[in-house]
């Protein structure tokens, strides 16, 4: 458990043992670990000497993390949950300025609670870092995506944020966006975090009672296993203190939502996004009658277009591949050389999901877009 007095004091010591080793703007550190409080340490001191963060998941294979350091040119890694000496062979030859572990001392490896100094000068910066992310995106084959600083909006388009309470459980893993992304917005509104270190439906019950849990956002599959654990179990559980429920991050059937609204439909909503795009559209349960299988409109400041495969727009009604232009889109790196980037001139990326909107503006999914049929080139021309 951290204060944000305490997180502080740890980001800046942290920060300078990352200084001393020469890293610092621009540069890439590689976090391999679970959810757990290392990791807004280390995402903190990232941000004090405006370096990049990457998360990596915990089971990714030896050869992907190798390939995954060498394209992102990773400057330092910093493993957990895992004997680093299983991963050695992945770093063997690389260039890296720091090796450590957050879970003991290992040949090779820094023992990460030995980085800290007695005393560390304040850094000062933004509270969130750059994110380096790895997403299979659109065309199934993993890239990565390069996340910037969160801006503020300016003053004229945004009212001044009301401190809010309650805490807010992150059980989506860290090194999906969906995870940081809920971290952040938790930190600005004020209310505490609880990390989900790892999922098992009994005790995530037990956590939303204990530490009156008023916010959680999370993937199907977590609510599959709630599923699995049954109806009557869940509506046993204290879950009163929830204010808000939403799941995303995938595509979840529709007896999975029709189960999860059947217990909390009037606090509960559908997230829909990507990596590149960020939140696309939200949909509240409470809703859903007026617009049975849609996910919502288009948030705020979103574009969405509905293409065919030559990239041209198609019309209200007609299910084509889902574009979208948002502030992450715009402002994204993305490996433009590459013809799996898939963004043009105007800040739109494609989703990889098939779909149509309505004539009011609500999306539906309909699949994805690998599964549209081939156009008939019969008549062409």
């Amino acid at each position: 458990m951290l204060t944000y007095h305490e997180w502080n004091e740890y980001a800046d010591m942290l920060a300078d043992a990352l200084a001393g080793r020469g890293l610092g703007a621009d540069d890439v550190i590689a976090v391999r670990c679970a959810n757990r409080l290392e990791w807004a340490v280390i995402a903190l001191a990232c941000s004090k000497i405006d370096a990049r963060l990457m998360t990596l998941a915990p089971d990714l294979t030896p050869r992907a993390l190798r390939e995954r350091l060498i394209a992102s040119d990773v400057g330092a890694i910093i493993v957990g949950d895992v004997a680093p000496v299983r991963l050695a062979p992945a770093l063997e030859g690389l260039p890296l300025r720091l090796r450590a572990t957050m879970d003991g001392a290992f040949p090779g490896f820094f023992n990460f609670w030995d980085l800290f100094p007695p005393v560390a000068q304040p850094r000062f910066g933004r509270t969130q870092p750059s994110l380096v992310a790895w997403t299979a995106g659109a065309t199934g084959s993993a890239l990565p995506v390069g996340v910037p600083h969160r801006r503020a909006a300016p003053a004229s388009l945004s009212r001044p944020p009301v401190p809010e309470t309650g805490t807010s459980l992150i059980t989506v893993p860290l090194h999906r966006m969906w995870g940081p992304v809920q971290f952040w917005a938790a930190l600005v509104a004020g209310r505490a975090i609880c990390l989900g270190r790892s999922f098992e439906p009994a005790a995530v019950l037990d956590t939303i009672q204990k530490r009156r849990i008023t916010h959680w956002s999370a993937m199907p599959d977590s609510f599959e296993q709630l599923r699995e654990l049954g109806a009557e179990a869940v509506r046993m559980a204290d879950t009163s203190s929830l204010r808000e429920l939403e799941i995303g991050g995938a595509a979840a059937e529709p007896s999975l939502k029709a189960w999860v609204g059947d217990l909390f439909a009037p606090i509960l909503s559908e997230a829909y996004g990507s990596t590149e795009a960020g939140r696309i559209s939200t949909m509240p349960f409470a809703r859903r009658a007026e617009k049975p299988g849609s996910c919502g409109r288009p948030a705020r400041g979103v574009t969405v277009e509905i293409r065919d495969e030559r990239g041209q727009r198609l019309p209200a009604g007609a299910i084509g591949e889902i574009w979208a232009r948002t502030q992450r889109s715009l402002e994204c790196d993305l490996p433009d050389a590459s013809p799996r980037a898939r963004r043009d001139a105007d800040g739109f990326v494609a989703t990889g999901d098939a779909g149509r909107i309505d004539d009011d503006g609500f999306i539906y999914i309909t699949g994805k877009a690998a599964s549209l049929p081939e156009p008939d080139m019969r008549h062409a021309g």
